[in-house]
């Protein structure tokens, strides 16, 4: 397509932020009315996105692989079909309201920057971005676009993580100063064909060999912003997850469930440090991610909560700590997150899922008491982040609660314990002016490099008036 055109129209579109998309909160609207909506990224969790969204329409379908087009066609007969989403933007612009992006980690902002500036709401998959710029850029652009805006963290829309969250707030767990995060993964390929492909050791080792590009892919769109590199299989379609120029690991796949409930209850955000204390590593540790690691986060004390320490565990490893209220005989769960309390401890399963205490006894005897009965946050139509942003966007419910505020913020916590992997050691994190203040040298991934071609515009800074009149 036409690179210059298309920076032409976002341009305007960004001049004209006060220009109400079709479907606004601020705007009348039929009861019956259906968002048009374009999917790009459509194989894998794309499938995902495309059936929680098959309440409304969809009038566009784009993918950099033609073999990850895997679904009927027939029933979207009138939806058009894209390899380059500035392609679609620019072509169907008028037509699409909102936008789901399922593509791989490095390329969420620059698809989901350019759609905001579009005057499109968006829905991501976790994590949110990339690097830490870029989580504050969506978190500008939210407020200055005004568009509606979700991560699909899925468990953050249900039941469980909210009892979780009202349990933790009638103060009966005691003061939470430690906190637990397992994930059992990765789970690497072994070459079986039946098994995904999530996290692929390179077969050869590193560098990775150049290969043909296969005739299905178009490799200079996967790449998008990311850091050039001649294609190999073992990047695409699945496995870049493995490799930090593109992924981020366990902690970018897993931690925006499992970690979700601790952030949002405690809400951990801000300065802290983060240590690698234990990683055991097959390759190059700046290059590829460990087979197994142990990271620490410190936050200090605010003036709701105690001073935190939370850990991450992945490759099966265990908790250094067992909750001292834990039935007799039980294990330690392999995949799930502790809240370690002064009184009690709470837990939940991989995702917000199946919250209780730790202590059976207990959790039965609270289970009877009034204050496990008490409901103070509002429910999510059938506990669905879909539905929850489908909501935001016509005016039928408040913002999405995993909206790029609150995206924005797990996914920074998750990408420090990212830096720590990859680059080992201890970092002091200065939150406000977003630098590791002991190691200058990681500066350039907080804010990476973009390949030329692909650069974004920047998010204005709002005037007086914007500022005033919001």
């Amino acid at each position: 397509m036409d690179r210059r055109k298309f920076i032409k129209n976002v341009a305007t579109a960004s001049a004209a932020t006060f220009v109400l998309p079709r479907f606004s909160i601020a705007q009348t609207k039929s009861p019956n009315s259906k968002l048009n909506v374009a999917f790009v990224g459509v194989g894998g969790v794309g499938g995902m996105a495309i059936n929680g969204m098959s309440s409304e329409n969809a009038v566009a379908f784009c993918d950099v692989d033609d073999n990850r087009f895997w679904y009927d066609w027939k029933k979207w007969p009138k939806a058009k079909r894209f390899h380059d989403y500035r392609e679609m933007l620019d072509k169907m612009g008028k037509d699409i309201d909102a936008v789901c992006v399922s593509t791989p980690d490095h390329s969420h902002f620059k698809i989901t920057i350019d759609a905001m500036q579009c005057g499109k709401h968006v829905c991501v998959q976790k994590p949110l971005v990339h690097n830490i710029w870029q989580c504050r850029e969506l978190e500008r652009a939210r407020k200055y676009y005004k568009v509606q805006t979700q991560m699909m963290n899925q468990g953050h829309a249900t039941e469980g993580i909210r009892l979780l969250k009202e349990w933790y707030d009638t103060g009966i767990a005691g003061a939470v100063r430690e906190v637990h995060v397992m994930c059992g993964g990765p789970n690497w390929w072994n070459g079986n064909p039946k098994m995904t492909r999530y996290f692929c050791k390179p077969f050869n080792g590193l560098p990775l060999q150049k290969q043909p590009v296969p005739k299905n892919l178009k490799w200079d769109l996967w790449l998008n912003q990311g850091k050039y590199s001649d294609y190999n299989e073992v990047l695409a379609p699945l496995s870049w997850r493995g490799f930090w120029d593109y992924g981020t690991g366990m902690l970018g796949d897993w931690f925006c469930h499992t970690g979700d409930a601790p952030v949002w209850a405690l809400d951990l955000k801000g300065d802290c440090t983060v240590e690698l204390l234990e990683a055991d590593c097959s390759y190059d540790q700046k290059v590829f991610i460990p087979n197994s690691s142990t990271v620490k986060w410190s936050f200090p004390k605010t003036d709701k909560r105690e001073a935190v320490d939370m850990y991450w565990y992945d490759g099966a490893k265990q908790p250094i700590t067992t909750p001292k209220d834990l039935d007799k005989g039980a294990q330690t769960m392999r995949s799930g997150m502790y809240m370690i309390g002064d009184k009690h401890t709470l837990q939940h399963g991989a995702r917000p899922d199946s919250p209780r205490f730790t202590n059976t006894e207990f959790f039965n005897e609270f289970k009877r008491s009034g204050k496990a009965k008490d409901r103070k946050i509002p429910r999510v139509r059938n506990g669905s982040l879909y539905c929850e942003w489908i909501d935001a966007i016509k005016g039928d419910g408040p913002e999405a609660g995993s909206n790029f505020s609150y995206a924005s913020q797990i996914t920074e916590v998750a990408l420090l314990g990212a830096l720590a992997q990859r680059f080992g050691g201890k970092l002091e994190w200065d939150s406000k002016n977003m630098i590791v203040k002991n190691r200058p040298e990681l500066a350039p991934f907080i804010k990476e490099p973009v390949r030329a071609g692909w650069e974004s515009k920047d998010v204005p800074t709002p005037s007086f008036w914007e500022r005033l009149f919001g």
